[in-house]
């Protein structure tokens, strides 16, 4: 018979075999891993840095474009706009600097802006829409009034004292002045410099960058009120911009993004993204001129073409 002993010798020597069998494997393993991450973490690190060359390149270029841009807009733009008038309406968190530049852009196109008028927030608060349908009626008077909202109406009577075309009838200076004061005096606009004395021609209408998410009901009830002003200064005068900044991937688009999904009013007036750029800008302008010619489309730099074809915009 085999001696008690022996088993235990036996049992110990397997337990031996299997614990230098485990660190042997698990320090060939681990070598193994090791040099696998290193060479992952080598790639990653290579990858990243070509990314960033890529990146700095790409701002590098962005930056000179713009600073071309910046250089050429006043001979791009130059005696564009000679003998229009246009009056430029901001919606609420329009981009003061944005405004003012886009003003000057449009005096060295040799344009008239006749009026400088921004909405104030109370315009698009939905809770106001009966008191703006009242007051609509008080400024109408004896001519009907559009089948809308209260805004809606309020938007009518503003446009056809900011706009008129050419050959309709004429709006005389102390409709104009009653419709502007009674809307300041609402809160519903607000009116920088003097009052005009005639309506534009042209009109454009600013509208602020679209947050992401932004599709509560309040911002879509707005989104219509502006599309309905859109309407109604397109309907007024010989044609109209709608202009707002650069859409990048945090906005939605906001405005400007409605606008431009609505069928109908997309195809009669020109939207242009970008207008914190001398790009967009210059688009402006460029789709100004080209609208008493029917000539209409989308512009900036989310587009293709950014610019309207100089062609169609003499």
């Amino acid at each position: 018979m085999i001696d008690f002993r022996y088993h235990i010798v036996s049992l110990v020597a397997v337990f031996l075999a299997l614990a230098l069998g485990l660190f042997l494997g698990s320090t060939t393993l681990q070598s193994t891993v090791t040099h696998s991450l290193r060479q992952q973490a080598n790639h990653v690190t290579a990858e990243n840095h070509s990314l960033e060359t890529q990146r700095d390149l790409l701002n590098a270029q962005v930056s000179a474009q713009q600073g071309f841009a910046a250089a050429v807009e006043p001979y791009a733009v130059a005696g564009r706009l000679v003998d229009s008038t246009v009056a430029v309406v901001s919606a609420p968190n329009v981009s003061s600097t944005a405004r003012s530049e886009l003003i000057s852009t449009l005096a060295s196109a040799s344009a008239t802006v006749t009026a400088d008028v921004r909405l104030q927030n109370a315009f698009l608060d939905a809770t106001q829409d009966a008191t703006w349908g009242q007051l609509a009626a008080q400024l109408a008077g004896t001519h009907p009034l559009p089948r809308t909202n209260g805004a809606g109406q309020a938007a009518a009577e503003l446009a056809h004292v900011l706009v008129n075309r050419p050959g309709a009838h004429l709006t005389s200076t102390r409709r104009i002045e009653t419709v502007l004061s009674t809307l300041t005096d609402g809160n519903m606009i607000a009116v920088s410099g003097q009052t005009p004395v005639r309506p534009a021609d042209l009109a454009i209408l600013l509208v602020p960058a679209g947050s992401a998410p932004d599709t509560s009901a309040v911002a879509i009830a707005q989104y219509k009120d502006l599309i309905g002003l859109a309407r109604a200064l397109r309907h007024a005068g010989t044609g109209l911009v709608v202009a707002g900044p650069t859409i990048d991937s945090s906005s939605n688009g906001g405005a400007l993004a409605a606008i431009r999904s609505d069928q109908a009013l997309s195809k009669i007036v020109s939207t242009i993204d970008s207008d914190d750029t001398s790009i967009g800008r210059v688009a402006t302008v460029l789709a100004l001129a080209a609208a008493p010619g029917g000539t209409f489309g989308r512009y900036g730099l989310a587009q293709s073409p950014p610019l309207p074809s100089p062609s169609s915009a003499p």
